[in-house]
């Protein structure tokens, strides 16, 4: 298994960073970030990455995507997490794949997991065109192992209240008061668990690119303060910190890739691919990326000293995020559970 990344995959990340750097982003040093649009996303954004083909990624060439694999995939959404690029992005993503009218990104569609017995919240409600359902079939109790669906609702036919104080202020949160009513069929158990399976992989990447940039900056700032008339990187505290935000961080990238690899072998039906194996290498990729995104947040303030606690550092929206999308597509015991099964 080679894990190294092709010529064309750097270009294709190369070319989602351009983009992500015309724009502000969230977590800049002395920045407010981009003033939040309609639903908390950047319009603007938005649109310059749809005409890049983030979308469509893993949509054939036929039907309007580029026709690549989920190893490319996760080299645009680590891009996506070094900036805090923020909106549906995901969720987007995984719909373009199950319905290819969504993969030119006209349309911003979110997911909802209602497999769960836990709140159910909504990212981004007021940006939405259109919502991805994955529910228990009725007569099945929340959280039993049972058969599931994905719908496609109306998000104006969605009864839901915001959240005053999100974990994140750059996403805004709506709490669904009841199941949506109705809504169109577009996929089976297996579409259902697929879905939340690459989207987990989605977002482990995402968490990888945060730790990897909070690791920079790290550095970067632990080489240019000083203190009693030398740089911090100098102490041996300090660099213990930054070495092992970086170990953390390439521990979790390999874990992101290899996952990547494995399911795209299992959707190309290659010889020797095994989805179960597949399932608990996103599972495993997961738990890494989460654990290397909020530790690396917290080491960063801590490297930062005093400044890192300030605002205008901006590395509290890293820790939130980070936070946040640890309980995003499977909390950490559901996947430590679909680990251990899996031995």
């Amino acid at each position: 298994m080679d894990f190294r990344p092709t010529q064309d995959q750097l270009a294709l990340a190369s070319a989602v960073r351009d983009v992500l750097g015309k724009h502000p982003a969230p977590g800049t040093p002395g920045e407010d970030g981009p003033e939040p649009g309609v639903g908390g996303v950047d319009g603007a954004l938005w649109r310059d990455l749809a005409e890049l083909g983030i979308f469509g990624v893993r949509v054939p060439e036929a039907d309007g995507g580029l026709g690549l694999g989920h190893p490319e995939s996760v080299h645009v959404f680590e891009e996506l997490g070094r900036s805090l690029a923020t909106g549906p992005f995901t969720a987007t993503a995984l719909a373009a794949t199950l319905l290819p009218e969504y993969a030119a990104g006209r349309h911003r569609v979110g997911l909802g997991d209602l497999t769960g017995g836990a709140p159910q919240l909504l990212e981004h409600l007021d940006a939405l065109d259109a919502l991805l359902v994955v529910e228990i079939v009725d007569g099945e109790s929340p959280g039993a192992a049972g058969r599931s669906q994905v719908l496609r609702v109306e998000p104006i036919e969605l009864r839901a209240d915001a959240v005053p104080h999100p974990v994140d202020p750059r996403v805004p949160l709506h709490r669904l008061r009841q199941k949506p009513l109705r809504g169109e069929i577009v996929g089976d158990s297996g579409t259902a668990d697929t879905l939340l399976r690459e989207g987990a992989l989605l977002t482990a990447a995402y968490q990888v690119g945060i730790a990897a940039v909070l690791t920079e900056r790290a550095v970067a700032y632990a080489k240019q303060r000083t203190q009693f008339g030398r740089a911090i990187g100098s102490f041996q505290a300090v660099k213990h910190l930054c070495a092992d935000m970086f170990a953390r961080a390439e521990l979790a990238r390999a874990a992101v890739h290899s996952a990547a690899v494995l399911l795209a072998d299992e959707a190309a039906g290659h010889d020797g691919a095994d989805l179960p194996a597949a399932a608990a290498a996103v599972s495993a990729a997961k738990l890494l990326a989460d654990d290397a995104a909020v530790a690396n947040a917290r080491a960063a303030v801590q490297v930062h000293g005093g400044m890192g606690c300030t605002w205008e550092m901006g590395l509290h929206f890293y820790l939130k995020r980070a936070w946040a999308l640890s309980l995003a597509y499977g909390r950490a015991a559901d996947h430590a559970d679909l680990i251990s099964e899996s031995l």
